[in-house]
């Protein structure tokens, strides 16, 4: 896909709940005769924070692996490739060993969510058994309706170096279901990301997206009053040419849902690159998100 004359990149990654019902907000940038393919987006909250602009307005450089040299894209490093199983927490454990991140600003905080703590990006999104999965007041159940294996691999929206680009390849934990097979994933606070899935393995686009259908997420938003969020999105795929498959994320029988090759209910699939007020709000408090891989109807 020519990607040389598209200027605004529309957004996708961490939804917005409005308690006002007012819809999801998109938030784009620019990206002037850029080819690094399209990094998605979107607003976490209702009335505008300002903060600290960066000095180039392009989008981050893709990011195939995370190989950089700072600490922190070294630190999302080792925990891609440690998070790469299908173990999870038997006993409960708090997010990053109860280390505390510290952020300048409440405007900060607002901008980049939670993404974990200093040298441990990503610790803010674990595997935890189903044992012990009530005691985190954020967690979604992933079951494999489908008939085929599906790797799942979630990510903050946020990368380990404070950039747009934490779907640029990386990732906070990956783990792989076969057909019948749940796994519980546990979040904390002011969390914003999505997790991607596909049959087999989880592939990437030609500027190093992740690709398949998206869950996204937004767990107890700190700028919109704690509310939360989640949606079904194929945009990425679906810019690339690539495969849809399905996907349905619900919470108290409310559903988002992606149908094999990119049909979609209440969902973000090719063309709604713009649109507003898809996918789930959910008030404040403890959120339980069911999301189906391999959903077919």
């Amino acid at each position: 896909m020519q990607l040389t004359n598209l200027v605004w990149l529309a957004a996708a990654l961490g939804v917005a709940a409005h308690p006002s019902g007012h819809a999801h907000q998109h938030r784009s940038f620019h990206a002037a005769n850029d080819k690094r393919g399209l990094a998605f987006y979107k607003a976490e909250h209702r009335h505008p924070v300002k903060v600290a602009a960066p000095a180039s307005t392009t989008a981050p450089p893709p990011v195939s692996t995370p190989s950089h040299s700072s600490s922190y894209a070294a630190a999302a490093s080792s925990l891609s490739d440690a998070s790469v199983s299908d173990s999870s927490a038997s006993a409960y454990k708090p997010f990053c060993n109860g280390l505390t991140s510290k952020r300048a600003t409440a405007a900060e905080i607002a901008y980049t969510g939670n993404t974990g703590v200093a040298g441990q990006w990503g610790c803010n999104i674990m595997l935890v058994d189903q044992s012990v999965a009530d005691k985190y007041k954020y967690t979604s159940v992933y079951t494999n309706r489908g008939s085929q294996s599906h790797q799942v691999t979630c990510f903050n929206k946020i990368g380990p170096e404070g950039l747009i680009n934490g779907f640029f390849g990386f990732s906070a934990v990956t783990f792989n279901l076969a057909p019948g097979e749940q796994q519980v994933v546990a979040f904390d606070s002011n969390t914003q990301g999505a997790c991607a899935f596909h049959a087999g393995s989880l592939p990437k686009t030609n500027y190093g997206e992740w690709a398949g259908s998206w869950v996204e997420f937004d767990f107890e938003n700190t700028s919109n009053g704690g509310w939360s969020g989640a949606d079904c999105s194929s945009l990425v795929a679906q810019a690339a040419g690539l495969d849809v498959p399905g996907c349905q994320v619900c919470s108290s029988g409310t559903c988002s849902t992606i149908y094999p090759g990119g049909r979609a209910d209440n969902a973000y699939i090719k063309g709604m690159e713009a649109d507003d007020g898809v996918g789930l709000n959910i008030a404040p408090g403890t959120a339980r998100l069911s999301v189906t891989v391999g959903f077919s109807g």
